[in-house]
């Protein structure tokens, strides 16, 4: 009788997981990489970016985890008008507000090393201090501080332009 009760408890329980499931259409994709001495940002629906007919966005919010307990809002951005803002391509270069929008934060530059949160998706990216960028999910966030724990800032030199890479 209990293991009769336990399996319906766990079958309510998994059934009301799966209405409380947001729908696959709003998933968000991101995809990253190095242009030229920046990092180009891909924000998507669906697997190709950017996707047809771009996306339709709100804000975009980046917070940089120092380690699994410090973040901070270092980036947002929004259209300069919401209701007629539409759709945006999908493709952001980090530090600059799509068109027709304001940066309301302006972000640092990037450190390598440290993970960065982008809103919509939560997508973590980060720049490895090899010079790489690399996106990765929550589960992964955890082993990637751990692997970059003794990684330090690369410091920026005046004299060179950086375009917001560190």
């Amino acid at each position: 009788m209990q293991t009769r009760t336990a399996l319906l408890a766990l079958l309510l329980l998994t059934g009301s997981l799966l209405v409380l499931s947001p729908a696959r259409g709003d998933d968000w994709h991101l995809a990253a990489h190095k242009k030229g001495d920046t990092v180009e940002l891909c924000l998507s629906n669906g697997p190709q970016c950017p996707q047809t007919g771009g996306v339709s966005l709100s804000s975009i919010s980046v917070y940089r985890w120092d380690n699994m307990h410090d973040n901070a809002l270092v980036w947002d951005a929004g259209p300069d008008n919401p209701t007629t803002a539409g759709n945006i391509s999908g493709l952001v270069t980090w530090g600059q507000a799509p068109k027709g929008w304001t940066n309301k934060l302006a972000p640092p530059v990037l450190v390598c090393g440290k993970a960065y949160l982008l809103n919509p998706g939560a997508h973590y990216f980060a720049l490895t201090c090899g010079g790489a960028v690399t996106v990765f999910d929550a589960p992964q966030l955890e082993q990637f501080l751990r692997d970059n724990k003794s990684a330090t800032p690369v410091k920026s030199d005046p004299s060179k332009d950086t375009m917001g890479l560190e």
